[in-house]
């Protein structure tokens, strides 16, 4: 996601991990870094389907396939008003993800009666995501603003509240956890 800006969020962080989100393996195994692949796939249609994504206020018609590194994970980016917004799923274990050092701000929150993080992406000027945990991995919501909205401010809203919104909007069509 290309975005400029740094949009902060109004609430609090809490930076402890939800308990009942991590993996839990018994004494002395042998933990991967990677989980199974989720088969959950937002860019397809039938696991989340247009109608939607046109609910939660974005445009279908500008879904664009994002380029990832990872075979096992599936990126998609969905234009706003003054935002783009991407969700991305596979295999990548929750644990791994929540503990990138490129998020801070992590906020523990239930979104859909599912515990989810919202945190800020580092890597990515005014860019808020919310990452959930599912079957094989974990799925990533994330809001930033537009290019093309320029340097000033104006006009922007909040990412992380934004992000919030959309993941709370989509959040049904996850697999179950």
């Amino acid at each position: 996601m290309s975005v400029v800006g740094l949009t902060a969020c109004s609430h609090s962080p809490d930076t402890s991990a939800p308990a009942t989100m991590g993996a839990s393996t018994a004494p002395g195994a042998a933990t991967s870094a990677v989980a199974a692949p989720s088969r959950w796939n937002p860019c397809d249609s039938k696991d989340l389907p247009d109608a939607a994504v046109t609910a939660a206020g974005l445009d279908p018609t500008s879904k664009e396939k994002g380029v990832v590194q990872f075979t096992t994970y599936h990126i998609c980016d969905w234009g706003g008003s003054w935002y783009l917004a991407d969700v991305g799923a596979g295999g990548i274990d929750f644990d791994q993800e929540l503990n990138n050092n490129t998020y801070t701000g992590r906020e523990n929150l239930v979104i859909g009666g599912r515990q989810a993080v919202r945190m800020r992406n580092n890597a990515v000027d005014g860019e808020c995501d919310v990452l959930f945990a599912i079957p094989g991995g974990s799925a990533r919501f994330a809001v930033g603003p537009k290019l093309d909205a320029g340097m000033a401010t104006s006009g922007r809203g909040d990412s992380c509240v934004e992000v919030t919104r959309v993941a709370t909007a989509l959040a049904n069509y996850l697999p179950p956890a």
